[in-house]
Order: C-alpha cells, then structure tokens, then sequence
C-alpha cells in the first residue's frame, strides 16, 4: 500500500498490520468517539487532536486524553461492591489523581491489575516519556517526533511501542518516519484509539440489566 507523504497525520489511513477485511479504523474511531462523549469531552477530540499544529500540542493532547482514559479504568476498577450496592467517594477518586502514570506505584501497574493489554500499557507509558521530554524543555516546543526520539537513548523502545510494531528495522522505520511525519501521528493516533475503546467497554459503558 502506498501512503503519499503528508505533514499531518491522515485519521483514515491504514495501519501497517491492519489486514482485517472490516472497518477496523472506524470501529476504534467510533468507540473513541464514544469514550469522550461519555466522559464530557467533545466527541469529536480526537480527530482535532490529529490536526494539531505541532508534534508538541500533539504529543501533549494525546497524553492528556491518555490520562483521563487510564484514570477512568482505575477508578471504575477500585470500586466497592457489596452486596448489589456499588460504592465510591470523592477520596478514592482524589486519590487516583494523584497517581503518576509510571512508577512502582502507579496507573500503569494498576492497569495492569484491570486486564489493560499489554501492549497497551507500554505505549501509554511511552507516551509519557514523551509527552516529559516535550513538558520538560521547551526547546524541543519546534522539534518534531521523529527528531526527539532519535536524540533519546531509549529511540528503540520507543519506536517499538509508540508504532505498535514487534519486529522492525530501526534505520529503515526512522527514514519511513523522517519523510512522512503523519505516519508516525497515525500510528499514535491508532494506539491512543485503542486505549479509549478498552476505556469506554470496561468503565463507560452501561450494559443494560437482562
């Protein structure tokens, strides 16, 4: 499949390994879509995400939806039931705030503990590499994604969880990423989607009583 070169990533594009013969993209962009709506955000956030004017405000975004998505599966995971009561409280939820996404006592581990895939949990955690690199110096405000991770001692694992891609030449994904800088947008864009679907089917969604 050929992708024409683009600065901004293309939301319809196909991901590398997408051979599925159904709409896979727009079945993940219609559950995403339906996770903001249910959690208060314009339903359509995540396709103004993808126009951002920077990689920076890109980067930036995604981690904050990323957040607000890991947020919500901990706290509908950390609640009381008893009996046929469900029970939570504005402490609990002051709490999970006020964990950071990485370390030993973090969203990220207790993601894990919900059943978050794998995969997922590591590009989430990547992401927020990233989004610190990008927070953190604000002369990398102009440098794009591709740039950053290069300049990153940890470039490979990087590459690896933020393009969803288990095997792969580093130098010949970097070009791919150097001449196309959407490619690498849509990849995280793919990604994020399929964090906000394991978020709307398991702590937004209501089920109807049989």
């Amino acid at each position: 499949m050929s992708i024409p070169p683009t600065k901004k990533a293309n939301p319809r594009r196909r991901h590398p390994q997408d051979a599925e013969p159904f709409d896979r993209f727009g079945v993940l962009l219609e559950e995403a879509q339906k996770f903001c709506a249910g959690v208060g955000l314009h339903k359509d956030l995540i396709l103004e995400i993808s126009e951002s004017d920077s990689d920076w405000a890109f980067i930036l975004k995604i981690d904050a939806l990323l957040e607000t998505a890991t947020k919500t599966v901990v706290r509908h995971a950390l609640r009381l039931k008893i009996l046929n009561r469900v029970f939570h409280n504005d402490a609990l939820g002051e709490f999970v705030d006020s964990l950071p996404i990485n370390d030993r006592t973090s969203i990220v581990k207790l993601l894990d503990a919900a059943g978050c895939p794998t995969e997922d949990i590591g590009f989430i955690e990547a992401t927020r590499r990233v989004r610190n690199a990008y927070a953190h110096q604000i002369k990398l405000v102009d440098v794009s994604l591709i740039e950053l991770i290069k300049q990153r001692p940890d470039r490979s694992d990087l590459l690896r969880k933020l393009s969803a891609i288990k095997t792969f030449v580093e130098a010949d994904l970097i070009a791919t990423y150097e001449k196309d800088h959407g490619f690498l947008r849509f990849c995280i864009l793919d990604s994020t989607m399929r964090v906000l679907f394991f978020a709307y089917q398991v702590a937004v969604k209501i089920v109807p009583k049989k």
